[in-house]
């Protein structure tokens, strides 16, 4: 009976403990998660094993989504600026013209002593772009709130992604964001989006990444798909995740049922890792001379497998795509057919039916992760192919070839077209 009563005892001792835990449960997290940040600063590995500890024993990181949302908000905020196109002095009163006007977001990706570099999307400037001679453009920061005058270094229709320089008045103390590695962007991570929707300045929305890598919404992207409202005035603002760095960068929503787009639920950013292409291009002493980012041709054509062609082969095994050319090449004018260049997969010796086993090591297992490689290089890259040609196994290194950039351009023109 003595057991038993000390039992019940013990249980309702735990109940009443845990009652008042979950009844004050905020006001204590709060109180051990400034512990740990304490602890954490003194020492990381010791702050780490109580974060650990109070995870395993009160459930303590459920109480992280909320910190961390404030975290991603407050850490962003003093690195995102507003950026306004208007037009100058001379044609304030033209109507005309002042139809142009817009307002962006960007935010702060270098600072030095003297200027900052800012990122934002090219659809943001280039109403200035367009109009040098007639409309205006400058920066508010999130701090000082001063105004300053800024200069495009460079921009990437293809990707939406330009970049501005403002020069420091009196040593601003400002902040440069940093770029999420893409491994560790995932469906499901937690984000903010700060920027100025509805022209709202400074404002922020949360949601989760609900799609990584959408294809099909512009010409030669992959889009970061997010449930966190991007509504007009949120364009080139950055989309915030894990460790208060730059998962995407907000472009567009996706409106199919509206006339002028509006919240519908599916917001698409610039991945980190094609906004991060584009600003080291624009950067570099290439775009100086080329005056653009260049995007190249896919390797070589190809074609999956159909299901009942491999269906006899272990899934672990089975490799999907092979070489599939869609025409031959014809160079005399007089044969009764399109003539066409070659790939580069035939410049470097692929041959039709080639199996694609890996390309520099990674096992390849459809035709898609061929377009994602080719969509992150660089006209002059190389890669290494692995493929099985009947019963051997054989490398190639492929040289990219640039995509021709008129085209490219009026298609990304085009599109662009379409969704206004």
């Amino acid at each position: 009976m003595r057991k038993v009563n000390r039992v019940v005892v013990l249980l309702l001792a735990a109940v009443v403990i845990n009652v008042v835990i979950n009844a004050h449960y905020r006001s204590i997290q709060e109180t051990i998660h400034d512990g740990i940040s304490w602890v954490w600063k003194k020492n990381k590995t010791v702050g780490e094993a109580i974060y650990d500890v109070n995870a395993f024993v009160l459930n303590g990181d459920a109480f992280d989504h909320e910190r961390k949302i404030k975290d991603f908000i407050y850490s962003g905020f003093p690195s995102v600026v507003m950026l306004s196109v208007y037009p100058n002095k001379e044609n304030i009163k033209n109507a005309a013209v002042g139809r142009l006007s817009g307002r962006g977001t960007g935010f702060f990706v270098e600072v030095t002593d003297e200027y900052a570099l800012i990122m934002t999307n090219a659809h943001v400037v280039d109403a200035f772009v367009d109009n040098p001679d007639t409309m205006k453009i400058s920066v508010n920061t999130a701090i000082d709130m001063w105004t300053y005058d800024c200069e495009v270094i460079g921009y990437d229709i293809v990707a939406d992604i330009a970049i501005v320089k403002i020069m420091k008045k009196d040593n601003e103390t400002w902040e440069a964001l940093e770029f999420a590695d893409y491994d560790d962007i995932n469906e499901g991570d937690p984000v903010v989006v700060i920027g100025h929707g509805m022209s709202l300045p400074w404002n922020s929305t949360q949601g989760i990444v609900t799609y990584d890598g959408r294809f099909g919404q512009r010409p030669y992207s992959l889009m970061l798909q997010v449930d966190a409202v991007i509504n007009q005035g949120n364009s080139g603002g950055p989309v915030i995740g894990e460790g208060v760095k730059v998962f995407g960068v907000a472009q567009s929503i996706l409106s199919p049922a509206r006339q002028i787009p509006g919240w519908d639920g599916v917001g698409l950013a610039v991945g980190a890792r094609q906004a991060v292409r584009s600003m080291e291009y624009i950067l570099s002493d290439e775009y100086a001379e080329k005056g653009y980012v260049p995007y190249v041709e896919t390797a070589f054509k190809t074609k999956n497998f159909e299901f009942e062609a491999i269906k006899d082969i272990e899934r672990k095994d089975r490799n999907m795509a092979y070489i599939h050319y869609e025409a031959p090449i014809v160079t005399a004018p007089e044969m009764d057919a399109v003539p066409r260049k070659m790939s580069a997969g035939e410049i470097a010796g692929l041959q039709q039916g080639d199996v694609i086993l890996e390309m520099d090591g990674k096992k390849v297992r459809s035709s898609f992760s061929l377009f994602i490689e080719a969509l992150y290089a660089l006209p002059g890259d190389t890669t290494v192919v692995k493929v099985r040609r009947g019963e051997e196994e054989l490398e190639f290194t492929v040289t990219y070839i640039e995509t021709d950039w008129a085209k490219l351009k009026q298609t990304v023109i085009s599109a662009n077209n379409r969704g206004k």
